[in-house]
């Protein structure tokens, strides 16, 4: 049984084409995800550094 990968299978350039494009566009997602995920850590972490802060002050 011959996969996408053998050699047997002659695959035009339009869809080598297509496969990259649905690449690129599956690491763009990925990266805006992880950005979105990293700010939201940041805020987290910056929102808990003020809390524990003003906690102690407090005291």
């Amino acid at each position: 049984m011959a996969n996408k990968y053998s050699k047997s299978n002659n695959s035009s350039k339009a869809a080598e084409n297509k496969t990259m494009q649905e690449y690129e566009e599956r690491r763009k997602r990925l990266n805006t995800g992880a950005r979105v995920m990293a700010l939201v850590l940041v805020a987290a972490m910056v929102v808990f550094y003020v809390i524990s802060a003003g906690m102690s002050f407090w005291n």
